[in-house]
């Protein structure tokens, strides 16, 4: 009963304050007074994530869909895409603190957050729930693990935030140095997320002593759902409302795989039936409360490295820098995500390429030149390939 009375709440404060909202309601020949319950929510139209960057373009910055100007905002992000993403309150925005006290991080704990502060709302989404918490933050950010590694040993940290690759890499270096989990280091626990968390990685870390957690979130929504070791797969979290969704229809699916569909209670960004892109199915006898963890993408955004490359902005940008074909190629190796690009050109590529594609799609492809005509030009095929192996029975 609340949490209907919070969704009336919210629908009619975003129709009234969000045009963005409003025009997409007046187009399904709906009104507030339509939606009386949560099966209701299924007639409002999924406003997909694809479709935000052409919405700020026309409706600058954020499309209509906010109910602050961008004067009141605490800061405002850029994902790729690009995308603009408001924080509307300093405090604990994306509500991550419910996750990370799940996973035994409390006052006391010193964290190294390596999830980044530019640009992208990664690092601020983690700093501010851990402030919550009354831990101590450490904002290391992302790469040079020499750094990172003396940081975690020097503050003796407790506790560790980002992806699961880059930890594994401060692991190996410490290994490389001789020190050890215990001694030199006295990391204890590790929330990951952005990444698929493999089964060898998981155990690395508890053969070391160091409890794991895993979470999901996106940078739009925040906390969606999280480990919390009380039954299979992910927890969804209190503070939203997700759906399973078909990525056709917008109908929920009570079984099989369908789109992350969000609605969000803020009324400050009123985000109502999101679509987020990413797939998921509920767990079987857990409907309504336990998802699977990430199994795909419905577009054509692939993540690597915790990044979403999207094919469009790469070939939106290519283009301007005079390359019309290429094909990305996206692998695994040791735990590692590796971008490969394939670009024709019957010159050598510009030198200055790869340091103005790495700001864009904000990480390090490997940079191939090809000579016209090895890449297919049938436009039906993906221009960026995944051939990694998820694990899409994880629970």
């Amino acid at each position: 009963m609340v949490m209907i009375e919070s969704l009336k709440g919210v629908i009619q404060f975003a129709y009234e304050k969000a045009e963005g909202f409003k025009q997409n309601m007046v187009r399904a020949g709906l009104s507030p007074d339509d939606i009386t319950s949560i099966e209701d929510l299924e007639k409002i139209p999924v406003l997909k994530k694809d479709l935000l960057p052409e919405l700020q373009k026309v409706d600058p910055p954020f499309g209509k869909m906010t109910t602050i100007n961008s004067k009141e905002m605490a800061r405002i992000f850029m994902s790729p895409g690009p995308i603009y993403d408001p924080q509307t309150h300093e405090k604990d925005f994306w509500r991550f603190s419910e996750a990370l006290q799940m996973a035994g991080f409390h006052e006391g704990d010193i964290v190294q957050n390596t999830f980044s502060y530019h640009l992208s709302p990664a690092g601020f989404m983690f700093d501010s729930a851990l402030r919550k918490l009354g831990a101590t933050v450490v904002p290391a950010g992302t790469g040079n693990r020499e750094l990172q590694i003396q940081v975690m040993r020097d503050l003796q940290i407790t506790g560790y935030v980002g992806t699961p690759s880059f930890f594994g890499l401060l692991l190996d270096y410490a290994e490389e140095k001789g020190w050890t989990v215990g001694k030199e280091l006295k990391i204890k626990k590790v929330f990951f997320t952005a990444e698929m968390l493999t089964a060898e990685m998981r155990k690395r870390c508890e053969d070391k002593g160091i409890s794991v957690y895993e979470g999901y979130g996106t940078a739009d929504c925040g906390c969606l759902a999280f480990e919390d070791k009380q039954g299979p797969g992910l927890k969804v979290t209190a503070t939203a409302l997700v759906q399973i969704c078909d990525p056709i229809t917008g109908r929920e699916v009570k079984s099989g795989e369908g789109e992350v569909v969000v609605t969000l209670f803020d009324k400050s960004y009123p985000l109502i039936r999101f679509g987020t892109g990413d797939l998921s199915r509920w767990v079987e006898g857990y409907e309504g409360k336990r998802i699977a963890g990430v199994l795909g993408r419905v577009s054509d955004g692939v993540k690597v490295k915790g990044m979403f490359v999207r094919e469009k902005q790469l070939a939106t940008f290519l283009e301007q820098e005079g390359y019309k074909t290429f094909q990305g190629i996206v692998s695994n190796e040791k735990g590692q995500d590796v971008f490969e690009l394939f670009i024709e050109s019957e010159e050598e590529l510009d030198a200055n390429l790869l340091p103005k594609l790495q700001s864009v799609i904000r990480i390090t492809p490997i940079l191939t030149r090809v000579n016209p005509g090895r890449i297919s030009n049938n436009k039906e095929e993906k221009r960026i390939v995944d051939q990694r192996l998820f694990n899409r029975n994880k629970v």
